[in-house]
């Protein structure tokens, strides 16, 4: 069985102020770098790696995503489509700490590969999910 993408984190903000900054377009922007995000179930969405694309507004190439799950202020869950490969999921969670917010966020989907084929993306997505996209939003719900 392939393993999930996992990582955990501790916002010092209130599980709501942390819900805004998941959920509200233009603080979505700044945390995930995504294009035409909308926190409506069966929305589609896109991920823009390429830069000077994104910021064109451009979805060549994009990440599709689709949101499967909105639970406010709890659960925010959404497929994850690479061009021309079957989807993945993310899905993330909060919930109220004292000083805080706990958040969760768990890509899953990964067992419809083999682990050889996705073991370089699944280390890139753990590291970028760890060291870039959820310190970001700590900083977004902290400022």
């Amino acid at each position: 069985m392939v393993e999930d993408v996992q990582t955990i984190i501790e916002i010092a903000a209130p599980r709501e102020v942390v819900w805004r900054a998941l959920t509200k377009p233009a603080l979505v922007v700044q945390w995930l770098g995504c294009l035409q995000f909308q926190p409506v179930a069966g929305h589609i969405f896109y991920l823009q790696p390429d830069r000077a694309r994104r910021l064109a507004g451009d979805v060549t190439d994009a990440i599709a995503c689709r949101i499967e799950v909105l639970d406010q202020p709890r659960r925010l869950s959404f497929s994850w489509g690479f061009p021309d490969v079957p989807d993945t999921w993310v899905d993330i969670r909060l919930r109220r700490i004292p000083g805080g917010t706990h958040v969760r966020l768990v890509h899953s989907g990964w067992d419809q590969f083999e682990a050889r084929e996705t073991e370089d993306v699944r280390g890139g997505l753990g590291k970028a999910w760890h060291s870039v996209a959820l310190p970001a939003l700590r900083r977004v719900a902290e400022s």
